[in-house]
């Protein structure tokens, strides 16, 4: 009996026991909050840092059973390059923001969770509400792999004043690329010894965006849907490049290199009269610029059209259950109306999500600058944006293209056969995928 009595005490410590044994790390509730990295870019000129760091505390303190640390990795690219390897050394980020063409770079490495399974019960069709062009660059195969956050387009800026100095009129930029180098040829200046003082245009030659534009306008493509193919020497591509030559190197109305944050600052120095740059740099310029401005979308040539540009949240692979469920909970509210609408307050970039429009911050944003109008209602042109495997080493091999041609270093032509060649080869790989 008394050995009977000893096993069934010894049964009922087991099952007593079972559900820490059997229920495993995802059942059990973490002790304190869960610490999250979050990896975030400033690509254009303003003071995007300061407010990203206000609108994770806000998340922070409505949330404290969750803690995310901002932290701030440099431009795109460098984002892109240290989530990467911090994910290979073991170490991953939960949440980046990076380019919306970064997708494949990541798949291809297997670094990124796919966003469908967070998508059940009350937030099943979570992204319907996101605009259709910005969700281009999010889905692959079926499945959607990002959320969109800091969205763009290229946009064309002017200075009015200027304009009216040489007897343009003030309300009708160009809006054709011929009209472009005519515009600029006025607006030019140089001082007695032949040095520029004043751009008549910039336009953004040391990264790969608006070039993809200017290769669309002319009717051409740049890569076939599954990122696998890119189309460079191409009598539409070297027209895109040529009009790029003809404004550098024959007009010399624009200089030849130019980012994001320069082109802006030169444009609110009153140093350059028209320039392209994102939908992006909007609030910095209407918070900077002395002088009235328009802003429209890009001039075109054959047809209108644009690539989408920005960035996406992607949730990293290499996290426990309890920093998955919080880094969905985080990427949910960072995409959230009300947190669109004061990224675009601070920003300019445009909300990625329709009922952003709906909230009274963005009202009233619309209301204070109604040129921004032009800007967000021509996303019926945007289209999706390059995105390759192999995008960082593509896009690199494209910008030391566009240097070489426009410093003169390598005749179009020549540079056009070698860049094929070299982009087909960093694509051989994936060519059966």
């Amino acid at each position: 009996m008394k050995r009977y009595v000893q096993l069934v005490g010894f049964v009922l410590i087991a099952l007593l026991a079972a559900p820490s044994l059997f229920a495993g790390g995802a059942q059990e509730k973490p002790k304190g909050p869960v610490d999250l990295k979050f990896f975030f870019p400033v690509q254009v000129a303003g003071p995007q840092a300061k407010l990203m760091s206000e609108i994770v505390e806000e998340f922070n303190k409505a949330h404290p059973d969750i803690r995310v640390e901002a932290v701030y990795s440099g431009n795109y690219d460098q984002t892109v390059q240290k989530a990467i390897t911090a994910a290979k050394g073991g170490n991953p980020p939960a949440v980046i923001v990076a380019t919306s063409i970064s997708l494949l770079e990541f798949l291809d490495q297997g670094l990124i969770e796919d966003i469908d399974q967070f998508m059940v019960g009350s937030d099943k069709g979570f992204t319907d509400g996101f605009f259709l062009g910005f969700m281009k660059n999010s889905m692959y195969k079926g499945k959607v792999w990002s959320v969109p956050f800091q969205r763009s387009i290229p946009a064309l800026y002017w200075n009015k004043k200027h304009f009216a100095e040489v007897g343009l009129d003030p309300e009708k930029p160009p809006r054709t690329w011929d009209e472009v180098v005519a515009f600029s040829e006025k607006l030019v200046k140089r001082n007695e010894k032949g040095e520029t003082i004043r751009w008549g245009y910039e336009d953004i030659t040391e990264d790969t965006w608006t070039i993809q534009g200017l290769i669309l306008q002319a009717g051409g493509t740049y890569a076939n849907e599954e990122g696998t193919k890119a189309f460079f020497n191409t009598p539409e591509a070297k027209k895109a490049f040529s009009y790029w030559n003809t404004l550098v190197n024959e007009k010399k109305v624009m200089p030849a290199q130019r980012f994001y944050g320069p082109a802006s600052q030169d444009f609110v120095a009153e140093t350059a009269s028209m320039m392209i740059n994102s939908s992006g740099s909007f609030t910095f310029v209407s918070q900077s610029a002395k002088f009235p401005f328009g802003v429209t979308t890009m001039p075109g040539n054959v047809r209108n059209a644009f690539p989408t540009g920005g960035g996406n949240l992607y949730i990293f692979k290499g996290l426990k259950p309890a920093e998955k469920n919080a880094a969905w909970t985080f990427t949910k509210w960072m995409a959230s109306p009300d947190v669109c609408a004061r990224w675009t307050e601070g920003t300019g970039y445009i909300p990625a999500q329709k009922a952003a429009y709906n909230t009274q911050r963005m009202k009233d944003y619309m209301a204070k600058y109604p040129h921004y109008k032009a800007i967000s209602e021509q996303l019926q042109f945007a289209e999706k944006e390059m995105a390759f495997y192999s995008n960082s080493q593509i896009r690199q091999t494209l910008k030391t293209f566009i240097a070489d041609v426009l410093l003169q270093k390598v005749p179009l032509d020549q540079g056009l056969v070698s860049l094929q060649k070299e982009v087909d080869k960093i694509l051989e790989p994936y060519s059966k995928k």
